[in-house]
């Protein structure tokens, strides 16, 4: 008995990982059942295709992130294309113009899609809380060239665009605090209807905002994405990566009910 309650943690990396090598060789699947506050983001951009309406995905995210967020920003514009959605992309960080054209360079090849009519890219331009009110107040003011150095206000995406209220849905894709910015600077001051992406690590910073109701959705972590992929219909890494994620998990609680059986059967014995 002993034994096993001193087990060398070796033997429990291997079985970790097996638990990550298994799944990447042979390929199988969960199934994904989506969460009400990944199904509420869905929804609104049904929503906002029945009005034929524009979507703002802000990518507050850099490359320690993409494992995370980047299937989340795939699928969320592999929706709003399949719905005829506009969208406009936008970042609070330097790191994020990378992450925005990559995302939108690898989707927008699979629809026919017209550059500043169907989707348009502004790029980084600093500020944070100040950036987003004066976005607020007059978008074209703040954001008058693209990032490809199209005038805003002559692009069909954006000519008509005033304000941040003039979008129907706006989602910020982010690991840090600058969701918090987008609400308080943003959501709360123009009143526009948000949904957030973030990482599984800061997804319990957003309840509250859920609550509140600032937020009326959240994408969170790896499976906030695998949920959104199997919504739209299109199984990509975040599905994939999904299974030897849970294999692990089922591994870790399989070692802690097996160390407290054998701890509560040593007591029992002595």
């Amino acid at each position: 008995m002993s034994r096993l309650l001193n087990i060398d943690r070796r033997i429990i990396f291997l079985f970790v990982l097996a638990g990550v090598v298994v799944p990447l060789l042979w390929s199988f699947t969960f199934p994904v059942k989506p969460t009400p506050m990944v199904q509420a983001i869905y929804d609104t951009v049904e929503v906002v295709a029945q009005k034929k309406g524009r979507v703002l995905i802000a990518f507050d995210y850099g490359p320690s992130l993409v494992a995370e967020l980047r299937p989340m920003a795939l699928a969320l514009l592999r929706h709003c294309f399949q719905r005829g959605v506009k969208v406009v992309g936008v970042t609070l960080t330097p790191e994020g113009v990378g992450m925005a054209q990559d995302a939108f360079g690898v989707v927008a090849k699979e629809f026919p899609l017209e550059y500043g009519k169907d989707y348009a890219f502004m790029g980084f331009k600093s500020g944070g809380s100040s950036f987003i009110l004066n976005m607020g107040q007059d978008f074209q003011a703040t954001l008058p060239k693209d990032s490809r150095g199209n005038d805003t206000r002559t692009m069909e995406i954006t000519q008509d665009i005033r304000s941040l209220k003039d979008f129907d849905y706006i989602v910020d894709l982010a690991g840090s605090s600058v969701t918090e910015t987008w609400i308080a600077y943003g959501q709360e001051r123009y009143r526009f209807k948000m949904g957030s992406g973030c990482t599984a690590v800061m997804a319990p910073d957003m309840f509250p905002f859920l609550q509140a109701g600032q937020l009326n959705g959240m994408m969170g972590g790896l499976a906030g994405a695998a949920e959104y992929e199997t919504l739209v219909g299109v199984s990509d890494a975040a599905t994939r990566n999904m299974t030897p994620q849970s294999v692990v998990h089922l591994v870790i609680l399989a070692f802690i009910l097996f160390g407290n059986l054998i701890y509560f059967l040593g007591r029992r014995a002595s």
